[in-house]
């Protein structure tokens, strides 16, 4: 799965190499502490386990601001790689607002 979400940052995020690989070692922490507290692999994530692992951050690793806000962002770009992989059936993909189009039709 991290071979796939790097992927992802290079080409449809556009991240560079050295966010991609923060990102990833991020993802790979996050990773083994979901499985060592759930005991399952992750498939998507949700907002209690994002505070769940916010919490372990900062109560149990004493981890800085500045670092927990790195992990956090990595973990907001693995959920956006959860819906890019495998989006929900009623998925309404965001298009921009273009006047010109909406008159022309008129």
């Amino acid at each position: 799965m991290i071979e796939e979400f790097e992927k992802y940052l290079l080409y449809k995020e556009r991240k560079s190499l050295s966010t991609v690989k923060t990102y990833s070692r991020c993802v790979e922490q996050f990773i083994n502490w979901y499985y060592s507290c759930k005991n399952e692999e992750i498939s998507k994530l949700d907002r209690e386990t994002s505070k769940e692992y916010k919490d372990y951050l900062v109560l149990v690793e004493k981890e800085t601001t500045q670092t927990i806000n790195v992990k956090l962002c990595a973990l907001a770009t693995l959920s956006r790689f959860f819906y890019h992989k495998n989006p929900p059936r009623n998925y309404i993909v965001r298009k921009k607002y273009n006047k010109r189009i909406i008159n022309r039709s008129n």
